[in-house]
């Protein structure tokens, strides 16, 4: 039992969708209702977020927002973070935001070691703490001029088609190779890379798969790609669409890792496994950073009150408090789980994809069934989910505050 009065810090590392998402989540869900039952024993809760950025990208729809900027202005797909938060009441009694980056941790003290934006660092004290920190993408933004005659494309995934199709459909003068490790679409059922790559050979796109990106070199005016069947290609410009190029775990403890860096959980409820001999109680993890991730925006979906369930479970035990199981297979939805205080099931949406080919239509796959071009149209291709850019910010995407 907690000795009154406390306020549990809640510490949030990492400040794209999952982070985002979680807060939102524990301010409008969790936090109300732990609030009704420890307000006699004197426990209060506070969130801190921490990112070294000030805005939120929605990546899903950053290839048309760059391709074709009067179709998706920025300012649709840029979003202020800190701003997303001041509906939850003056100043920051209930979340504060703290712009940098985890650098270390010490799972004994209780405390998050960050390098602030800017200058200086700080130690952050944590009760709970919520690991969303992520992956690095392999690219930075790039931004598509009207003199480029020649774009190379490495990656056979879907941003790595949605891009080539979004160029090729603005742009049909430039000629465009895509170049793939593997074949098209190949971590998804047959049929959608066939469908794929007829679109790319009937729209002029050069497809090259089983080959690889071994190298680039870059000057002021084209890229030179060295290709591993020993080829080369000078363009002018080079889209790295391959995925992640760095899981952010670094500051983690190295046994907490799997063998690709990243969290392991210790069930299916994202508490943290650790080495069995750190004091992880109270440490979740959700997001492309845990271990077995798809890294898709369906998966975290379902991930983010899953992982806000597990805290508020653990907490309610230590207030004394009897939590129950909401095993539904909606429970992740907000207002179809029993209570706030049940533990919620992680079942996420099973070979479920939307891959645009431009504002026309695309591939998609709806629990492995394939999806008409038609519908791919309706569910992205023409707006590439901008609508969801609002509800996620504002927190309406979480259930009523």
């Amino acid at each position: 039992m907690r000795t009154p009065p406390i306020t549990d810090e809640i510490v949030v590392l990492g400040g794209n969708c999952a982070g985002i998402n979680l807060v939102h989540h524990l301010l409008r869900q969790i936090i109300p209702k732990l609030s009704e039952i420890s307000s006699s024993a004197g426990v209060s809760y506070h969130v801190t977020l921490v990112t070294p950025n000030t805005y939120f990208l929605f990546k899903v729809a950053a290839p048309g927002a760059l391709i074709n900027a009067s179709l998706i202005p920025s300012s649709k797909i840029f979003k202020s973070i800190p701003e997303a938060f001041q509906q939850y009441g003056p100043g920051e009694s209930r979340v504060s935001f703290l712009r940098g980056k985890a650098v270390g941790l010490d799972p004994a003290a209780r405390e998050v070691a960050v390098e602030i934006v800017g200058g200086g660092s700080q130690k952050l004290k944590f009760d709970s703490l919520f690991i969303c920190t992520g992956t690095t993408s392999a690219s930075a933004l790039w931004t598509l001029h009207d003199d480029h005659e020649t774009v190379l494309i490495a990656g056979g995934g879907p941003v790595g088609v949605e891009t080539a199709g979004e160029i090729v459909v603005q742009y049909p003068e430039i000629k465009i190779t895509l170049v793939a490790g593997g074949d098209v679409l190949d971590k998804l059922k047959p049929g959608a890379g066939v469908k794929a790559k007829k679109f790319l050979d009937d729209a002029g796109v050069e497809v090259l798969t089983n080959v690889r990106v071994m190298g680039s070199t870059a000057s002021e005016l084209v890229a030179k790609i060295e290709l591993s069947d020993s080829s080369s290609k000078t363009v002018d410009l080079f889209i790295d669409a391959r995925g992640m190029s760095k899981i952010n775990s670094e500051f983690l403890p190295k046994n907490w890792l799997d063998e690709s860096g990243r969290v392991t959980a210790k069930d299916a409820y994202f508490r943290v496994k650790g080495d069995g001999k750190d004091n992880v109680s109270g440490i979740y993890v959700l997001g492309d950073i845990v271990s077995g991730s798809t890294n898709t925006a369906l998966e975290l979906d379902a991930m983010v009150p899953v992982a806000a369930s597990s805290f508020a479970v653990d907490i309610a035990a230590e207030l004394g408090e009897t939590t129950v199981s909401s095993g539904g297979s909606l429970s992740w939805i907000p207002g179809f789980g029993s209570n706030a205080l049940a533990q919620k099931e992680f079942k996420p949406m099973q070979d479920t994809v939307v891959i645009s080919f431009g504002p026309s239509g695309g591939v998609g796959l709806a629990m492995g069934f394939s999806m008409p071009s038609f519908l791919v149209k309706k569910a992205k291709a023409e707006r590439f989910l901008v609508e969801l850019v609002e509800p996620t910010m504002s927190g309406a995407k979480q259930g009523k505050a």
